[in-house]
């Protein structure tokens, strides 16, 4: 019989649910505050830049409007991951804080994101250097070489669903 693994071993529950413009402001906190650490420093100087402008809280909030879905991951009341995807099956976001990494947390938002694509179809997104592994391990494959487009370095994949 398995024993109940006490909650201060895992830490606290991680909630999630889909993001509303007001969470604007704290779902860019989080991609900004992870995307100088791991992102920007492949990146030129002005590819940085206009990736971090692109993930303010304003721009974060007009693709919210403009149908963008977004899932936010909370520790109580602290963000902790970030997913979205535009549609119709682009994975435009998945970061995960710190704090909150090697959890089983990127999968969890990585299945949540994945349900929102209907049927199943194939999901793109663009993969930095530092998520390359990641998303190898959730099933994606590169579909061509690393690439730099406006000083911003990624490697396009593609997820296909199971036959």
């Amino acid at each position: 019989m398995a024993m109940p693994v006490p909650e201060h071993a895992v830490g606290p529950r991680v909630d999630l649910r889909e993001a509303t413009v007001a969470d604007a402001a704290a779902v860019s906190a989080l991609v900004c505050e992870l995307t100088r650490r791991w992102i920007a420093p492949d990146c030129t100087p002005d590819g940085a830049a206009r990736l971090l402008q692109m993930l303010a809280p304003e721009p974060t909030g007009k693709r919210l409007d403009d149908g963008f879905r977004y899932l936010v991951a909370q520790r109580g009341d602290v963000l902790v991951g970030v997913a979205a995807l535009r549609p119709p099956a682009h994975l435009f976001h998945l970061f995960v804080a710190e704090t909150a990494q090697r959890q089983g947390l990127a999968r969890r938002m990585w299945e949540t994101v994945q349900a929102w694509v209907e049927p199943p179809a194939p999901i793109t997104v663009n993969a930095s250097r530092h998520a390359l592994a990641v998303y190898r391990q959730l099933g994606f494959e590169a579909t061509g070489p690393e690439l730099c487009e406006h000083g911003i370095v990624f490697t396009p994949m593609l997820w296909r669903p199971p036959a």
